[in-house]
């Protein structure tokens, strides 16, 4: 029995459907699901990636979830990232004037200021008490039943 050759993800859509199957128990350690050959390619390649480059982490996989289940709700809206990348803009119209406040890796910046809370920039945009994270529409507010 010759060597098999190396298997690339250009390669995955040249080999046939018997071929597929043992790829595929080879790569999960399972006999291949009664899939068609096109979608055993699809996980075929993704385990390939994730071989390389390693797995998503918990946090996505939660996050990719969240937005599979509000796309089977109907939910329009996705789901901003729970942790905001320094040098991110949050842009906030209120009562007819923009507000912009800058991520910063230990708080935020707003008015040329630095602030620890988004809470504490909304208080001082509105006047009153608002929750941060929902005033820059990072959040939803929970739907009542």
């Amino acid at each position: 029995m010759g060597r098999r050759p190396y298997l690339n993800l250009a390669r995955v859509s040249e080999i046939s459907g018997e071929e597929l199957k043992a790829e595929w128990a080879r790569r999960y350690g399972a006999p291949a699901p009664n899939l068609s050959p096109e979608l055993l390619r699809l996980g075929i390649g993704y385990r390939l990636q994730e071989q390389k480059h390693g797995r998503i982490s918990g946090g996505t996989r939660t996050l990719l979830r969240q937005v599979a289940a509000l796309a089977r709700e109907g939910g329009g809206k996705k789901p901003m990232p729970r942790k905001l990348t320094p040098g991110t803009r949050l842009v906030r119209d209120w009562r007819g004037e923009g507000h912009t406040v800058i991520v910063l890796a230990d708080g935020f910046e707003y008015d040329g200021q630095h602030w620890k809370t988004l809470t504490a920039i909304a208080r001082a945009i509105t006047g009153t008490h608002w929750n941060g994270p929902r005033f820059f529409g990072l959040t939803q507010r929970m739907k009542r039943p």
